[in-house]
């Protein structure tokens, strides 16, 4: 996704800057001297602006002539890495890798990153949270981790789109400056945030516990927007509970496993949840890339008191053990079987079942109680994923 909306929002900023970008340039860069944040920095990290990006010449000279450090980057394409570099005059930059503008390499120059006060960067597209799109090779990824400082990126009002993929490495930016004001960006999980906390749920069978997340929904008990059903199994009984919710429900047609994770990523790569909920999934994910993607927000619910009975037996498992108290598990999602760090649990007593079945079903009932209570937890960050365990703000 990240790949089509960069070809299309070049082709798109290409287009409107030269047919009177300009204009907004100069309002861009007016906005921007005027942020307390550009006039309390003593070192600006900025850029060479190059064909259809926001001129920074002006800003350029601008912070140069009220006497401010100004570092550019240098590009290493080596060790595809950024390294800073103060400069006294526009005049002293020429064409270095990619064709952008770069200052000299000087070592008495060298700027480092904690100096820097305000970090302006560059990009193809931005979110209102402050994610963006760059040229997709990862220098400005890895240089932005450095700074503690406040990150600006400067767009034309255009660039913005509503919502912008992730990814672990991500850096997002604390304000965007466009022609039309500066936005400071929010984060998702923060209460100051307008939209909902939004889920993806992943379901092979009758989805049961689907309808569950649905009723609490319905009832006001859960505060959260379900962007979508995906599903492995054409048959699936939870398609038609998603049609008859209105939640759009994705059938993932596969050749092979490696299939289905990359296809599964892709849809999650569009729908953007804050919240990946395995609800009755009956495969295994492998993929590396999707587990990274989604660690920390990605939970699976298993009808067993973990680790004891994994796999997709647990009830049938547990019942003829001989167990008299068994239970549910909710846990983050890893390259194990059933073995995430767990978030929460609950006992059931099934001492008095006469059959497995029987078992299964009050543990089921129970389930549909602590799966919706979970993900409203999630949903006001009242849990995370920190060192391999399950940190939690408040007692369950």
């Amino acid at each position: 996704m990240k790949d089509r909306i960069r070809r299309e929002m070049i082709e798109r900023r290409e287009s409107y800057h030269s047919s009177g970008g300009h204009v907004h340039c100069l309002n861009i860069m007016d906005r921007f001297i005027r942020l307390p944040e550009f006039d309390s920095a003593s070192c600006i990290l900025l850029y060479a602006s190059k064909k259809g990006e926001v001129h920074t010449d002006g800003i350029i000279q601008s912070a140069l002539s009220l006497g401010k450090c100004v570092a550019l980057p240098v590009t290493n394409k080596e060790t595809k890495t950024l390294e800073l570099f103060r400069i006294n005059s526009i005049d002293e930059l020429s064409p270095g890798a990619f064709g952008i503008l770069e200052p000299p390499i000087k070592p008495e120059m060298k700027v480092a990153p904690e100096s820097i006060g305000l970090a302006v960067v560059p990009g193809v597209s931005f979110d209102r949270r402050g994610h963006r799109i760059g040229f997709g090779m990862g220098y400005y990824d890895s240089l932005l981790r450095k700074f503690s400082c406040k990150k600006i990126g400067l767009a034309y009002d255009m660039q913005l789109v509503e919502r912008i993929p992730e990814e672990p490495h991500d850096i997002a930016m604390d304000m965007i400056v466009t022609e039309k004001g500066a936005i400071t960006c929010e984060m998702d999980f923060s209460p100051a945030s307008e939209r909902k906390f939004r889920i993806a749920v992943l379901a092979s069978g009758r989805g049961s516990d689907f309808q569950s997340i649905i009723d609490a929904r319905k009832k006001g008990e859960l505060d959260v927007e379900i962007v979508g059903l995906i599903t492995d199994n054409p048959d699936a009984a939870a398609i038609e509970r998603a049609n008859e919710s209105g939640i759009p429900a994705y059938v993932m047609q596969w050749s092979s496993r490696e299939d289905l994770d990359g296809k599964i990523k892709e849809k999650l790569d569009e729908l953007s949840p804050d919240l990946v909920v395995l609800a009755g999934y009956m495969k295994i994910i492998k993929s590396s890339s999707l587990l990274s993607l989604y660690k920390g927000r990605m939970i699976n619910i298993h009808p067993s008191l973990l680790p004891k009975y994994p796999g997709a037996h647990a009830q049938k498992d547990a019942f003829e053990a001989g167990e008299k108290i068994s239970g549910y598990t909710i846990h983050f999602v890893d390259e194990s079987l059933d073995g995430g760090a767990i978030i929460y649990q609950e006992k059931v007593d099934i001492s008095g079942c006469k059959t497995w079945e029987e078992a299964a079903g009050k543990i089921l009932e129970r389930e549909h109680v602590g799966l919706p209570k979970v993900i409203g937890m999630a949903s006001k960050g009242e849990f995370f994923l920190k060192g391999g365990e399950a940190a939690h703000k408040a007692p369950f």
